[in-house]
């Protein structure tokens, strides 16, 4: 993970939208009961002159969506998924449908959640920064997340990765004293504000929301691969991305606020694991571990080192899970979906689990469940 600052925030360039390759197709996937929040995002993005037009994918909403629930400029195309495909069946979808697009004007792809509602004025500082670092096909760009993951301690610390070479589920034995260090203390780092200057960071791994690409970058690699169904599909994307050239630079000078906390960041009155929580669900365990697993392999230096810390969390998870629940065969339910997510994570076993459905997804429909 490389650093790459400016010193000054580039020129916002608000007319650039109307130049030939400038504008810009958005690609948004929404799923369940969230006609609430992928109106307000799609009405967001409408709002900006950048953007030409919309593609959302309604991945097996309960409510199936229509173009009559937007605004009709900028034109709303809609892809309907028959069941929850997951993540990586949307955002196929959406991304290939992106690929097919036959319009000179457009030149960019932005990808988003069904949740992400970006600050005033991000898109605009966004294709000015592309311009400002070359304007080519081999630079790709990510909006911060504010209260989303890794992302804004990268920004605030040079140091940071988010992937450690040989960390196993984001455990490192050598990242506990530094952990500790920082609870004890109470006091987070501070993270980077949006003002006068910005900050600006080579990644590896991007997620969907909020990801820049020109349309020749999408053209130039596969659409997500399904068989990740949920979770880490948008790292594998973006790794493949860097695979074909292109480089992904991590920046404050556009901003995303998510109207939704993620299921394994919000807050808890108890300090148990989310993989050992009775109230997160077995799929959602399953599919996050399996694919962390995946991609942390590539990552990996040293086989013994990454044993050693795979044993040791399993070992404390296991530990966590007999005192949470207080017998043996609690336990064993309990870490099921981790034990299972190893398994298929070391053997490289990718697709769909029967037993491991989405909400709102058939089986019938997944054609690689085994």
């Amino acid at each position: 993970m490389s650093n790459a600052p400016l010193e000054s925030k580039p020129p916002i360039v608000l007319n650039r939208s109307t130049e030939a390759g400038r504008s810009v197709a958005c690609v948004i996937v929404t799923y369940g009961r969230r006609e609430q929040l992928v109106r307000r995002t799609v009405a967001a993005v409408q709002a900006s002159p950048a953007v030409k037009r919309v593609i959302v994918v309604d991945n097996g909403c309960n409510r199936p969506v229509t173009v009559d629930d937007f605004a009709t400029i900028p034109p709303v195309d809609v892809i309907r998924l028959a069941s929850n495909l997951g993540s990586a069946g949307g955002f196929h979808a959406g991304i290939t449908a992106a690929q097919r697009i036959e319009d000179d004007d457009v030149g960019f792809v932005l990808i988003l959640d069904d949740d992400n509602v970006g600050e005033d004025g991000f898109l605009d500082r966004l294709l000015a920064l592309h311009t400002a670092l070359g304007a080519t096909d081999d630079i790709g760009l990510c909006a911060l997340r504010r209260h989303r993951g890794i992302y804004p301690t990268l920004l605030a610390d040079q140091n940071a990765v988010a992937i450690r070479a040989n960390s196993f589920l984001n455990f490192h034995l050598a990242s506990l004293p530094s952990k500790l260090w920082r609870r004890i203390r109470r006091t987070g780092e501070r993270l980077p504000e949006n003002y006068g200057g910005f900050h600006l960071r080579r990644i590896e791994t991007a997620p969907y929301g909020g990801l820049l690409l020109p349309i020749g970058a999408v053209r130039r690699v596969s659409p997500p691969n399904m068989e990740f169904v949920l979770y880490s599909d948008d790292h594998d994307y973006s790794l493949r991305l860097m695979d074909a050239g292109v480089t992904i630079y991590l920046t404050d000078v556009g901003c995303i606020n998510d109207a939704e906390e993620s299921w394994d960041t919000k807050p808890s009155v108890s300090a148990r694991s989310a993989l050992v929580s009775p109230d997160a669900p077995a799929w959602r365990l399953y599919y996050a571990c399996r694919n962390r697993i995946l991609i942390e392999k590539r990552y990996t230096t040293s086989p013994i080192v990454y044993r050693i810390n795979r044993t040791s969390y399993v070992g404390l998870l296991a530990i966590e899970a007999i005192l949470a629940y207080r017998s043996l065969n609690g336990a064993r339910k309990a870490l099921r979906p981790l034990l299972e997510a190893i398994a298929d994570g070391d053997a490289q076993r990718l697709g769909w689990r029967t037993e491991y459905q989405l909400p709102g997804a058939s089986p019938s429909n997944n054609a690689s469940a085994h």
